[in-house]
């Protein structure tokens, strides 16, 4: 007797040791992982470089690129940025902001994107939408802002201030393609 309640004590955990095993093997081959095939070409590859340095005065200049990943159930999302720090000619403000907002239209159609919605202004910043492949996605440049509180061991020439530039990149990516997917309170047909 004593031996039949062993064995059932140990069956039993051991039970319950395969059925959390059995879940986790399920639910493994179901999960999608960030790769560079659920990137696309524009996330891989746009960069604002070249209008920022186009525009920056020769002063002191830096800037970060952050990039992300979750993996998902049904999707997969990434995130990326931009941040500039630069030295800019008061008067060069506007256009560099225009001129952000058009490289950035280049950069989605040279890659193969389209563009779903476009809004913003110079002042307001803009936002662009868009989507490619697998992939449904957005690009945010931020309103430029001039720092005040930056610490220099001498002021800047006049007519030069200090900005900070920021943009925000975020892609999602299914696996079964784009279709018919829900962003906010509209739809996307393909």
């Amino acid at each position: 007797m004593k031996s039949h309640r062993l064995a059932i004590a140990l069956f039993v955990p051991f039970v319950l040791a395969c059925m959390v095993g059995a879940t986790a093997l399920w639910h493994y081959p179901h999960l999608y992982y960030a790769t560079p095939e659920t990137e696309s070409a524009f996330l891989k590859s746009y960069t604002p470089k070249r209008v920022i340095d186009r525009f920056r005065a020769k002063e002191s200049f830096s800037h970060t690129r952050s990039f992300g990943s979750t993996a998902g159930r049904s999707s997969v999302s990434h995130e990326a940025g931009f941040e500039y720090y630069i030295v800019l000619p008061s008067e060069n403000w506007m256009s560099l902001m225009n001129a952000l907002g058009d490289d950035a239209l280049q950069q989605l159609a040279n890659d193969g994107a389209e563009v779903v919605s476009h809004s913003g202004s110079p002042r307001n910043g803009f936002r662009f939408d868009y989507k490619m492949n697998h992939s449904i996605g957005s690009l945010t440049i931020l309103p430029s802002a001039i720092e005040c509180h930056v610490r220099r061991n001498r002021s800047l020439p006049e007519g030069l201030e200090d900005v900070t530039v920021k943009i925000k990149q975020t892609e999602q990516w299914y696996p079964a393609g784009i279709g018919i997917i829900r962003i906010g309170s509209t739809s996307c047909v393909r």
